[in-house]
């Protein structure tokens, strides 16, 4: 009963204690998958503000009403960018590592069929042809650039 009643003599708390809440689960447990959360999260951090600043009175009516409200608003304001976010396409696997664009020659053949591989920081790496590469072989001796990184592979072409 003692939170409630902190609560009841520190609305401005309430509201805080709600929007970082809903901020937490939206960005942390469901990473941005709804856009709802985050919406109520920051409408309730900005009428937490506005409750302290004494700008609305601390009435629960006017609070959930001004959340709403800014809820609504920023939804209207950050559909377009928020939208754009979620179906940004994310890096696909290998596509951003340090080992993308380390050169280093061939031990042996590789082709379509035929992998190498190459020790490189203590780890034997599976080296295969990138499909950029069509058709060709690459021999012993040759340089190769990653041009991407797999688990246990790395992807290379022609440098």
């Amino acid at each position: 009963m003692a939170l409630l009643e902190y609560f009841s003599e520190n609305p401005a708390s309430f509201w805080f204690a709600l929007g970082a809440l809903a901020l937490i689960i939206e960005l942390v447990v469901l990473g941005m998958s709804t856009i709802v959360l985050f919406l109520v999260g920051l409408g309730s951090l900005i009428t937490a503000l506005l409750v302290y600043l004494g700008v609305i009175p601390e009435g629960w009516l006017t609070g959930f009403a001004v959340m709403g409200i800014l809820s609504f608003l920023l939804g209207i304001l950050l559909w377009k960018p928020l939208k754009q976010y979620q179906a940004a396409e994310p890096s696909r696997s290998g596509q951003n590592s340090d080992f993308v664009g380390y050169e280093f020659t061939l031990s042996s053949l590789i082709d379509r069929e035929t992998q190498s591989t190459h020790q490189f920081s203590g780890v034997t790496w599976r080296v295969e042809l990138a499909r950029e590469e069509g058709d060709k072989s690459l021999a012993s001796g040759d340089r190769v650039r990653v041009v991407a990184l797999h688990p246990g592979v790395l992807v290379v072409a022609q440098s």
